[in-house]
């Protein structure tokens, strides 16, 4: 009898503890005319008060200066469960040292545009990594945006708070529900601890890193379960990592897609001090090589890509099973994934195709099939090997500008730079103390290296050199504990055979494209005359080429034979209107054909209905097609050339090589 008491007295107590730990939960109700807590009018005396802050700095628009923003200030342990949509309000948290703070956001739309919308000053912060005195709980079934700014530096002591979610201390995510980020500048920052998720549907959308850790150099950035997308922009004037570290990053769980900004020349993962994957699905991809640890648990593949690439991305095994699929919405060259799937042994890459499946932010599981793709192959020597100067990563993307001149810049290439790129590598020559040379953009969008540059080796703290993956171009992937990268991987075929076009001619990347994807032939088995001048009739066969050689039907131009080579593009040209103003009734098929015909036969494939302004050239008036001229001039398919732009000259195979890549891009 006695020991039931005692035990009845031991169920009491605990009881007792439960409720005084839910009296301790404060509720918190956010809106634009008042805030409550538990219920009533928040005051500014308690431990949750209401401060109002101007954070006016140099990156405020000039509308926003004299804006005060309502700060929610926590100065004391416990449980806070916000709710409500609110702007320009902050939640701060400044509580001792001593103090576990959880914050808990259920069905929370908050907008801060002057600075973070959630500001962690102080709290507890155990700084061992995987722990954290300061939760950021995601409710269950709750769906919750927080809309932030950045401050800057006002004092020498000061600490800048660059992101829309910004902690001094060690910060964990949990919770089931699901939370999106937008950073007018970082997404979700740590100043001086560790990074951690262990749960939660987290998306970071930011002009810069979206996650971004410690600036100590020792903490850690880590993920263990939860789905976490971040993304930077890809507005050109913008640059940033997908996931950043000056210490160390270890993903052991979970998924994380991590998309640095397409015109910079950054990483999708990257840390100072090593990045490990030992579980989870992952996926990282941008414009600059940082490596992967070797020490890490689970396998994994980088690719560096020969040309950047936006395409769906789909890895097979030995057996062509899907293993890996996601489609990606920018272009990027360098690309790291890793699942629970890659064992060992023999991989197949393709480009584009039909897939099925459970698509989420591009990333596809559960797939049920896939065919029609493009297989890669990789190694051989590297073809973009890209550049390096003060911090500057790879070589410039393709998207940063179409490629648009068939006689010297080709995709893949240097070309013309955005004013805005160029004033960011001035800013890092000047940022490093070192006199950028005068003739450095020059040399740089003709394609050569300038002087005191050295090619790409890494992120911030990688390695210093990216090796081909193999003296042998081949299209099997062989992965093994000891071998993860693959470089040069590509599409294109070297064409070798072809003797008369050599890597040293402009039109090599287009020839050797155009050529591999069946769209144009060789004139023999070992040349491909990129001289010589086209027929009406093969400059049809190669835009049906294009087209993927649909079914054609019947052709009744009075001079295409039945056994005629182009007879299937005759007929498929008639059905569509390929040939529209410029042949009816006979195709005259031998007649060379000019560059003005050339471009209305892609544009009666490709355009649609342009109207734009048309081009300003000293040889316009020649020029009769003239919606056609503009659109290809718009869309980088042809480009002047001392002010002129040719219509009625022949064109050469390798003009119309190009044409064709750059309308196939």
């Amino acid at each position: 009898m006695k020991k039931n008491i005692i035990l009845t007295a031991a169920v009491l107590a605990l009881v007792g503890s439960q409720t005084a730990f839910a009296a301790a939960e404060t509720t918190v109700s956010l809106s634009d005319d008042r805030i409550l807590v538990n219920g009533k009018e928040i005051t500014e005396t308690e431990k949750v008060y209401l401060d109002y802050k101007n954070e006016t700095h140099e990156d405020v628009p000039e509308e926003l200066k004299d804006l005060q923003n309502r700060v929610v200030t926590i100065t004391d342990a416990g449980t806070y469960v916000f709710s409500g949509k609110a702007a320009d309000l902050q939640i701060a948290v400044a509580a001792e040292e001593t103090d576990e703070v959880r914050v808990v956001l259920n069905g929370v739309d908050i907008t801060c545009r002057t600075a973070a919308a959630i500001q962690v000053y102080t709290a507890a912060d155990p700084r061992t990594e995987g722990e954290y005195g300061v939760t950021v709980e995601l409710a269950e079934g709750s769906e919750n945006v927080v809309n932030g700014s950045h401050t800057k530096k006002t004092e020498e002591d000061d600490v800048k708070h660059d992101a829309a979610i910004s902690s001094n201390v060690s910060l964990g995510f949990e919770g089931k529900g699901s939370l999106t980020v937008n950073g007018d500048n970082e997404g979700i920052e740590v100043k001086y601890g560790h990074l951690t998720f262990n749960g939660g549907n987290v998306t970071i959308n930011s002009h810069d890193d979206p996650l971004n850790g410690s600036e100590d150099g020792y903490a850690v950035v880590t993920i263990n379960d939860g789905y976490i997308y971040s993304s930077v922009t890809s507005e050109p004037q913008y640059e940033g990592d997908g996931l950043d570290s000056n210490g160390y990053i270890k993903i052991n769980g979970g998924t994380a897609i991590n998309l640095a900004h397409p015109y910079s020349m950054d990483s999708g993962i990257d840390s100072d001090m090593g990045s490990f994957i030992n579980g989870g699905v992952v996926v990282g991809a941008g414009n600059m090589y940082d490596p992967i640890d070797n020490a890490s648990e689970q396998l994994y593949m980088l690719l560096q890509f020969s040309e950047s690439t936006d395409d769906l991305l789909v890895v097979t095994d030995e057996n062509d099973k899907p293993v890996f699929a996601y489609d990606f919405p920018h272009s990027y060259t360098y690309i790291a994934f890793s699942t629970p799937e890659l064992k060992e042994g023999i991989y197949h890459v393709y480009l584009g195709g039909e897939i099925e499946g459970v698509e989420r932010d591009g990333l596809y599981t559960e797939i049920t099939s896939y065919t029609g793709g493009t297989q890669l192959h990789h190694g051989g020597k590297m073809a973009n090997g890209g550049m390096r100067g003060p911090d500057m990563g790879g070589m410039r993307p393709d998207g940063m500008q179409r490629p648009d001149d068939e006689m010297g810049r080709q995709p893949g290439m240097p070309g013309e730079m955005p004013a805005d790129f160029r004033e960011m590598i001035r800013e890092e020559f000047e940022k490093q103390g070192e006199e950028m040379p005068a003739d450095f953009f020059e040399k740089l969008e003709r394609g050569e290296m300038p002087e005191g540059m050295e090619p790409p080796q890494g992120g911030h703290g990688g390695p210093r050199e990216f090796q081909s993956s193999s003296d042998v171009v081949t299209e099997e992937f062989r992965l093994t504990k000891e071998s993860k990268t693959f470089s040069n991987v590509s599409s294109v075929v070297n064409h070798a055979e072809f003797t008369d076009v050599t890597r040293d001619n402009w039109f090599y990347y287009a020839v050797t494209y155009a050529a591999s994807q069946g769209i144009l032939k060789g004139e023999a088995e070992t040349t491909f005359a990129p001289n010589a001048t086209m027929t009406r009739g093969e400059a049809l066969e190669a835009v049906y080429a294009l087209a993927g050689k649909p079914a054609a039907g019947e052709a009744t131009f009075s001079d295409v034979d039945a056994d005629a080579s182009y007879y299937a593009a005759a007929a498929w040209a008639e059905k569509n209107g390929i040939l529209n103003d410029i042949a009816e009734d006979t195709l005259t098929a031998d007649t060379k054909v000019t560059r003005e015909e050339l471009v209305q036969m892609l544009y009666n494939y490709l355009g649609d209905e342009y109207e734009g302004a048309v081009p300003e050239f000293r040889d316009i008036d020649k020029v009769t097609a003239d919606n056609a001229f503009a659109w290809a001039v718009k869309e980088g398919i042809v480009s002047g050339r001392q002010e002129t732009v040719r219509p009625l000259d022949l064109v050469t195979k390798a003009e119309a090589a190009t044409m064709f890549t750059n309308a196939n891009k």
